[in-house]
């Protein structure tokens, strides 16, 4: 089983007063660690993509983030669902667009993958779209974005695309953060986990006491000449909890762990995130009911009893 130094990022957490923010992005654009990948329009004009309203639904949690799911109409009434992770600091409460829910968390298998249950959510959560959830492993060498909460870089952007703005740091170059933090996404991709063997996408991981099968990237330096446009990212202190997508919108991954001092963004360090597809039928189980977009309050009338009903008959056992 790989260990990976965590110990400082993980423990860390709970520590620190402010609550988490942003992965630190390598060039953003020129934008650094400023207002650069901080929106979904903005991955949209960056990467082409169609659909990045999956990127609304990282919200913080306690001293880091989550990934919003879905809302359900249950037996025991409205609930919506969020995935995190167990190590971030417990917090019974969650503030949303500045209404305060209820929170229960609940580990997935044991591991540090976190659910999280909101009630009393009728009609009032924000207008988000379901999460789709991975079925499978993506394979070594794939496209993923990764969103989260974790801490700001403290280097402006360099204004010269040929010309690095990272500095020297006690095991290489790279970035140090600081706060205020805001949320931002960033691009990688799925590297081998393993050491040894058959190239592998997974491998197991100890996150405080739980062991967690996780997928990896690594925090490469931009190649020449791409200083002002990489989106290159790196999970830091605060990131626990957001989330890995595909392309496609696709919840690959939570994030965990990083390799290495989580105060700061070093060339070469990984990040690993609680793979998905090893956990969805856990989750699934778990939240025992499908999914929908949380409806509006006139249209709960509407939705009634005949929904209630209709999800009861569904209820996975």
């Amino acid at each position: 089983m790989m260990v990976p130094r965590l110990g400082l990022p993980v423990l860390l957490l709970a520590l620190l007063p402010c609550a988490a923010s942003a992965v630190v992005v390598a060039g953003a654009n020129g934008g650094g660690n400023t207002t650069n990948n901080t929106t979904s329009a903005q991955m949209t004009a960056q990467l082409g993509l169609t659909n990045t309203t999956f990127y609304d639904n990282v919200l913080p949690y306690s001293d880091a983030g989550s990934v919003y799911l879905g809302w359900a109409n249950t037996s025991s009434g409205s609930r919506a669902y969020l995935l995190s992770a167990m190590h971030i600091t417990l917090s019974n409460t969650m503030l949303i667009n500045a209404v305060s829910y209820s929170v229960t968390r609940q580990s997935i298998s044991g591991s540090d993958l976190a659910l999280l249950t909101l009630a009393n959510v009728d009609g009032i959560m924000p207008s988000l779209p379901v999460v789709a959830l991975a079925s499978s492993t993506p394979s070594v060498g794939t496209s993923v974005i990764m969103a989260g909460f974790g801490r700001n870089r403290v280097q402006a952007a360099t204004t010269d695309a040929s010309v690095s703005d990272a500095v020297t740091l006690t095991n290489g170059t790279g970035y140090t953060t600081t706060s205020p933090q805001v949320q931002r996404w960033g691009t990688n991709a799925t590297v081998r986990a393993n050491s040894f063997g058959q190239p592998s996408p997974t491998t197991s991981i100890n996150v405080g006491t739980n062991p967690t099968t996780v997928l990896v990237t690594q925090f490469d330096t931009p190649v020449s000449n791409s200083w002002l446009s990489t989106s290159e990212a790196q999970a830091v202190l605060g990131d626990s909890g957001g989330g890995l997508f595909t392309t496609n919108g696709t919840l690959a991954g939570i994030v965990a762990a990083v390799s290495a001092n989580g105060l700061e963004a070093e060339f070469g360090e990984k990040t690993f995130f609680a793979n998905i597809a090893s956990y969805k039928t856990a989750v699934d189980n778990a939240i025992g009911y499908p999914l929908v977009p949380e409806p509006a309050t006139s249209a709960l009338v509407a939705f009634g009893a005949a929904a209630a009903f209709f999800f009861a008959l569904r209820r996975r056992s």
